[in-house]
């Protein structure tokens, strides 16, 4: 493995876990921020898994020590970062497989579950230590995001391409009726609870742009942002960790960062190379305080 040309190591991620560091915390972050800031190339790695598209990866919490992904071949594969990253060993299937492309995931707040939705209509909890299916709910259309209560583990929210967010409860019977929070004439291509405030929803319209929600008072958003340019295609929105701003990605238009409740944005993450077409994607902050951003994912192999 060549050593990258400005960072004087191997590999920024694993110098990062595995250096001991002590003394004050802040002192602690602040080295991890400029050790960072001063590599001029990243660690790279190609972690090889797939057989088509990837369309969605997420980190586990605290610490993002296993990677899960999913993809056009309908398979939902669990990556150990550190041993995936020094080729130690091969992702992990999941047993629950897809009947159609994978679009979305996410782990609950223990990393124990991990829930995955796409073009089947259906979202598949999956038990992460045994690798067995949970449990699966039924859309009558494909469903592109997926967001786990930051309160409770058993409330997570889906959107989908028949207009609905829906919030469902895992403890109820297979036949209950999800709490339906949102229903539009077009697809929603993205939602998220606030980590702060678990009452709030954001979410990403493909006709009716970014929208504000509470869960208190379905059908009806809190607040769309953009302004005059409200009604926009939107394909995906994230909070920062503080819950205070939103990140979303516009069909068409830069990248947009909204303060939580102002409906004008404040700040375009404009770029003469940068042209956001057709094909879904997704955004989201980095960084331990939300500095990097926005990162950008589009499908890719793995």
């Amino acid at each position: 493995m060549k050593e990258l040309k400005g960072c004087g190591m191997r590999s920024s991620v694993g110098f990062l876990s595995r250096r001991e560091l002590t003394g004050q915390p802040l002192m602690k972050e602040e080295f991890q921020r400029r050790r960072l800031s001063g590599c001029t190339s990243l660690f790279k790695k190609d972690m090889l898994g797939h057989f088509g598209c990837v369309n969605a990866i997420e980190f586990s919490n605290n610490g993002g020590e296993w990677l899960v992904s999913g993809g056009d071949d309908r398979r939902v594969l669990l990556w150990h970062m550190e041993q995936a990253i020094h080729s130690r060993s091969k992702p992990v299937k999941l047993k629950g497989e897809h009947l159609s492309n994978i679009f979305c995931l996410a782990f609950d707040s223990t990393n124990k579950k991990v829930f995955s939705g796409g073009n089947d209509e259906q979202v598949i909890l999956h038990d992460v230590e045994r690798r067995e299916t949970l449990n699966v709910f039924l859309h009558i259309d494909a469903v592109y995001s997926l967001s786990v209560s930051p309160v409770n583990d058993n409330v997570f929210a889906s959107s989908s391409d028949d207009g609905r967010v829906l919030i469902w409860d895992t403890r109820e019977p297979p036949s209950t009726e999800p709490f339906c929070l949102a229903s539009y004439p077009s697809a929603f291509h993205s939602v998220m609870f606030n980590p702060v405030e678990p009452r709030l929803i954001a979410t990403a319209n493909s006709k009716e742009g970014v929208g504000l929600w509470d869960i208190r008072k379905p059908r009806s958003s809190l607040l769309r942002y953009g302004g005059s340019l409200s009604l926009q295609s939107a394909m995906s929105v994230r909070f920062n960790s503080t819950g205070t701003q939103l990140l979303a990605l516009r069909r068409r238009l830069p990248p947009v960062l909204y303060e939580l409740h102002s409906r004008l944005p404040s700040y375009q993450f404009d770029n003469q190379g940068y042209f956001n077409s057709c094909t879904m994607k997704s955004c989201c902050f980095a960084g331990d305080k939300d500095q990097v951003g926005p990162l950008i994912f589009r499908n890719v192999l793995m």
